[in-house]
């Protein structure tokens, strides 16, 4: 858990503790200064505030875990030393200021966000339509596509997670169920592109231009090919030269 760092505005509490555990014989001047008129608060927002232990497991991140594996320890340290004892910790690492960055949240469909992603790399790639076919986003994730044009990764990701909650799935069986279905939607979307693309054809359409970015490459890899040429030419036409000026040579020296 995150650790505030030390303030002006705790020198006091920390003083009147050093006071309570007799460590200091008597308070100093400036003491009862701080107590009539404190400090004022911090208008920064401090992210120690927030917590996110939720109700749910998932909600409890790694590093809430070691937080409480660590202070549990302390406790159970704390309560073996006799009376009237104070710890101590004389480690380097107990030294140093902490940055001051929220928690990590995790939650469950990240992984499988990542494992999804990284067998599908190119669904990455495929325009998405942001717009909910209702106007609200969905919470029904009982089936694959809920109504919607268009089916994703993230579809797929929420339908898998829908099936390890409620079905009782392992991770590798929902995935291949998801999978499966996926497979299917994309197959059945490239035959209708297909036989779209064959019914405008013998309606008479006509395939559309070659933008203009596409012209230029070919352009560029037409005279990229031509300069290929010109150099291996200009590379033949010196060896040439150079096996007759050797020939030359020899017969001289003859």
């Amino acid at each position: 858990m995150y650790k505030k760092p030390s303030t002006a505005r705790q020198i006091q509490h920390a003083y009147e503790k050093l006071l309570d555990a007799n460590l200091r014989d008597k308070a100093p001047a400036w003491l009862k200064a701080m107590q009539k008129t404190p400090t004022a608060a911090s208008l920064v927002r401090d992210p120690s505030y927030f917590s996110t232990k939720g109700q749910l497991p998932f909600e409890k991140t790694r590093a809430s875990a070691t937080a409480d594996a660590g202070s549990s320890a302390i406790e159970q340290v704390s309560r073996s030393l006799p009376a009237g004892c104070v710890t101590i910790n004389h480690r380097k690492r107990s030294l140093k200021t902490r940055s001051p960055k929220p928690p990590k949240i995790e939650f469950p469909e990240d992984a499988l966000r990542q494992e999804f992603y990284k067998r599908h790399p190119f669904e990455l790639l495929r325009p998405r339509i942001v717009m909910e076919p209702n106007g609200r986003t969905e919470k029904d994730w009982s089936r694959l596509s809920n109504g919607s044009s268009q089916v994703t990764g993230e579809q797929v990701i929420r339908y898998q997670h829908y099936l390890m909650e409620t079905s009782g799935l392992s991770e590798q069986e929902a995935y291949s169920k998801a999978t499966d279905e996926f497979y299917k939607v994309r197959a059945r979307e490239e035959m209708e592109a297909k036989i779209a693309a064959q019914e405008a054809k013998a309606y008479g359409a006509r395939p559309l231009d070659k933008p203009y970015s596409t012209h230029q490459l070919a352009m560029e890899d037409r005279e990229i090919r031509k300069s290929a040429q010109i150099i291996k030419r200009r590379q033949e036409e010196q060896r040439m030269r150079s096996v007759t000026t050797e020939k030359m040579f020899a017969g001289d020296s003859a």
